[in-house]
């Protein structure tokens, strides 16, 4: 099947699983319902959304200047202000094709700095990878902070039958016995895994060393590190400070936030930027901290429109300022 066949499939398929978590957050919605979501979004503080939108474009920033160190060691220096561009179109092409924006940053680089398309993609695969990393590490940590409180949520709305108990040490044993149970099956069953996966296992490890050994390839790791943690780090804040917009989120501390963050973080995984599934997991990590289901379901639209707005707006300014400061690079190309 044709490539471009491929890739409109899948946009249409992940693009209406958007449009259906949307019909399907809102076909049950009263009046009252709609009240009370206008009524949120109208008394919004839109000065902390603006703020956010900001904070959006100082994580490419800080992703640009990463984008270069990674580039550097293989003899290329592109202007940061290119970097920059590029990744903010990219992350606009990703809104009408999923994973397009890796391709398109990379043909800009190759277009105005020269910088080689094949060389420039396997720096950003190595991004992705970190990016894989910080996020895990990230769900550790935040998971073992909140522990009690994811499971006590799902004692209460998914495990009824485990409601008397007051502890986690249920799951900790099941978890226990699914990994050991697991563990089993792979060791019996390792031949047949092995020829059915054993080469892509065998990429995704050695995709993951690349990306750790091109960290010691770089001139200042220490740096690397910093833009990594800081990136990561702006997209939190950033959240943050849109549930400062709405009196009843404004108060939620960092382990509400965090644990929005990375539910909200996987639904922009799933679908095109998150659409219609980024609003949903926020509403529901809300109801864990008795946020009516209304205001939460505002917040987290409110959360998905910074970051929209961000980027489409960023990354449409990027369009028309790439030919405007690299008139000299075009005029060579002709």
């Amino acid at each position: 099947m044709n490539k471009n066949v491929k890739a409109a499939i899948r946009f249409i398929i992940f693009f209406g699983l958007g449009i259906f978590l949307i019909w399907l957050s809102v076909k049950n919605l009263t009046q009252k319902d709609i009240d009370e979501i206008k009524t949120s979004l109208n008394r919004a503080n839109y000065i902390w959304l603006f703020v956010a939108v900001i904070i959006g474009a100082i994580s490419n920033v800080s992703r640009a200047m990463r984008w270069k160190q990674l580039l550097q060691p293989l003899n290329q220096n592109p202007k940061l202000s290119n970097t920059f561009f590029a990744v903010m179109v990219g992350y606009f092409a990703n809104y009408a094709v999923p994973r397009l924006g890796e391709v398109t940053r990379c043909g800009i680089l190759a277009r105005y700095d020269k910088v080689p398309f094949a060389e420039s993609l396997g720096t950003v695969i190595v991004e992705r990878i970190i990016d894989v990393i910080c996020f895990l590490l990230f769900v550790a940590i935040v998971f073992l902070i909140q522990f009690e409180t994811i499971w006590g949520y799902l004692k209460e709305n998914f495990l009824p039958g485990m409601s008397g108990k007051q502890d986690g040490s249920g799951l900790l044993v099941f978890v226990l016995i699914a990994v050991v149970a697991t563990g089993v099956l792979v060791f019996v069953f390792r031949k047949k895994i092995l020829s059915l996966f054993g080469d892509k296992v065998k990429k995704m490890i050695t995709g993951f060393v690349d990306g750790i050994k091109a960290i010691a390839k770089v001139k200042s790791p220490a740096l690397f590190i910093a833009h990594s943690v800081f990136i990561w780090l702006c997209y939190y804040v950033m959240l943050h400070v849109t549930f400062w917009s709405i009196t009843e989120t404004s108060s939620l501390g960092v382990d509400a936030v965090a644990t929005a963050f990375i539910l909200g973080t996987v639904m922009i995984m799933v679908t095109p930027g998150g659409i219609g599934a980024y609003p949903i997991a926020i509403q529901g990590v809300l109801t864990m901290y008795a946020v009516n289901t209304n205001v939460g379901y505002a917040v987290g639209w409110l959360a998905w429109l910074c970051q929209f707005v961000s980027n489409v707006f960023f990354g449409a300014l990027s369009l028309i300022l790439l030919p405007l400061l690299n008139k000299e690079n075009n005029a060579a190309a002709k």
